[in-house]
C-alpha cells in the first residue's frame, strides 16, 4: 500500500476562507460604518434605519438550514461561489440604490439586504464543510479558528476604511468598493 503523498493546499484553502469571511463581514459591517451618513441622506428615522441592519440577520438565519441542504447537494465550491457573486452584486446595487429617491432607497436597499443575507448565509456552514473535508482531525480546530477570526479581523480592516471612504468619498463608494472587490474574490474562487 502506498502511503498518500501530503500536500499543503489546504493551506491555501484556509487563507481563501479568511479572506471570503473577511469580505463576508465586511459586507454586514459597511452599512453599520456608513449608517449615520446615509441615514442623513435618504431621511432615514431611527426604525428605518434599525430595519436595514437588522434585515440582513434575519434572511441570514432564514437561510442557514437551506444553506446547509445546498451545499450537501451541490458542493461547497459550487455553492460557495454563487454566494459570493450574489452578495457582491447586493453590495454594488446598494451604492446604486441611493440614487432613488428616499422611500424608493429604502425600500430597494432593504430588498438588497434581505437578499445578501441569504446570500450569504452558506458561509459559515461552507467553511465547516471545506474544513472538514480538507484538514485532518487534529488540524480542525486551528483551521477553524483562522476563518471564525476573520469575523474581527474585518472589522479591523473594513471599519476604518469605509471611514475613509465614507468621508471622502460618500457612502455609496463603499458598496461599491466591496462590489469590485467582491468580483475580483468571485473570479479567484
Amino acid at each position: 500500500m502506498t502511503a498518500a503523498r501530503q500536500t499543503h493546499v489546504r493551506y491555501l484553502i484556509i487563507a481563501m476562507l479568511f479572506i471570503a469571511s473577511s469580505f463576508s463581514y465586511g459586507d454586514r459591517v459597511a452599512l453599520s460604518i456608513v449608517g449615520t451618513a446615509m441615514q442623513r441622506e435618504l431621511a432615514l428615522d431611527p426604525v428605518k434605519l434599525g430595519l436595514l441592519l437588522s434585515g440582513f440577520g434575519w434572511a441570514y438565519v432564514a437561510g442557514q438550514l437551506p444553506a446547509g441542504g445546498l451545499l450537501d447537494r451541490f458542493g461547497s465550491k459550487r455553492v460557495y461561489g454563487i454566494s459570493i457573486i450574489c452578495w457582491t452584486i447586493c453590495a454594488f446595487l446598494t451604492g446604486f440604490a441611493g440614487y432613488l429617491v428616499p422611500a424608493m432607497a429604502f425600500s430597494t436597499i432593504f430588498v438588497l439586504r434581505l437578499i445578501s443575507g441569504l446570500a450569504q448565509s452558506p458561509v459559515f456552514p461552507g467553511n465547516g464543510r471545506i474544513v472538514a473535508a480538507w484538514f485532518p482531525t487534529a488540524e480542525r480546530g486551528t483551521a477553524s479558528a483562522i476563518f471564525n477570526s476573520s469575523q474581527y479581523f474585518a472589522l479591523v480592516m473594513f471599519a476604518p476604511l469605509f471611514g475613509w471612504l465614507t468621508h471622502s468619498h460618500g457612502w455609496r463608494s463603499c458598496f461599491w468598493f466591496m462590489g469590485v472587490f467582491g468580483f475580483v474574490l468571485a473570479f479567484a474562487w
